[in-house]
């Protein structure tokens, strides 16, 4: 797999939507990452813990990126399986399609 899989539609082209949602999954990790990177950088160089209620690790932080990213991949899916189903359910209430015959008549023209 391709990480351009991730932006990609069934046909091959680039989606505007997957590609939103991979820049703000992407941008949103490394936000969190970088608070964390920043703390752990300032408790090395100073060699105190934080205070204040501050953590190295803000586990808070983390599980809501955590429940975000989750979140948005289950709405996702979820919405996907909902359209599928109702587009299935209008395939089989639709009458099927007439059928038309077409007639090709063809000349031969001799120079």
């Amino acid at each position: 797999m391709s990480p351009l899989d991730l932006i990609r539609g069934d046909d091959g082209k680039m989606v505007l939507t997957k590609l939103q949602a991979a820049t703000f999954h992407a941008l949103l990790a490394a936000t969190v990452a970088s608070v964390t990177t920043v703390r752990l950088y300032r408790y090395i160089k100073s060699g105190e813990p934080p205070t204040g209620g501050e953590f190295l690790f803000d586990a808070a932080m983390w599980t809501l990126y955590g429940a975000i990213a989750v979140g948005h991949a289950v709405i996702d899916k979820t919405g996907a399986q909902v359209s599928a189903f109702k587009n299935r359910k209008l395939d089989a209430e639709m009458p099927p399609a007439d059928t038309t015959t077409t007639e090709v008549k063809i000349t031969e023209t001799k120079p």
